[in-house]
């Protein structure tokens, strides 16, 4: 059982498995499960901004959309995890995905991630590298990969 784990989700349906699983190696009454959505830099709206007019007073559609569909992930994630005696919080950060997964488990010490996989095609791969291929090579901690889609 862990004690300090880092969900990254992406709010695919399989998010859903990811945030089982992890609920069910997370030790009871002591574990905290860090949630984490990476956002493009470029959609992140900053803090305040949910009715998605920035503090330029400029209307953003896709920042607010990306925005309120990364917070939605997370509140689901969360709710998901209430009622099992663990602590849940939240965190939504700008950047790349992989390597703010690796920072924040490095921040954060946590003794796994605990992430979901996108079986992908060979050139997809090429055109698009593995988020999890990345973490898997670079992370401070274990990594538990959930496959089920």
């Amino acid at each position: 059982m862990f004690n300090i784990l880092l969900v990254p989700l992406d709010g695919t349906p399989q998010s859903v498995h990811t945030v089982d699983l992890a609920s069910r190696v997370a030790a009871p009454g002591t574990a905290t499960i860090h949630l984490l959505c990476v956002v493009d830099p470029s959609y992140l709206l900053p803090p305040g901004c949910e009715s998605g007019v920035a503090s330029d007073g400029l209307i953003y559609p896709p920042a607010h959309a990306q925005t309120s569909f990364a917070q939605a992930a997370l509140a689901a994630a969360a709710a998901q995890l209430a009622g099992r005696n663990l602590t849940v919080e939240q965190h939504l950060c700008p950047g790349n995905p992989s390597d703010v997964v690796i920072e924040q488990a490095r921040l954060l010490t946590a003794e796994v991630i605990v992430m979901g996989h996108h079986h992908l095609s060979r050139l997809r791969r090429w055109a698009n590298p593995s988020t999890c291929g990345k973490v898997i090579e670079q992370s401070p901690c274990a990594v538990l990969i959930e496959t089920r889609e």
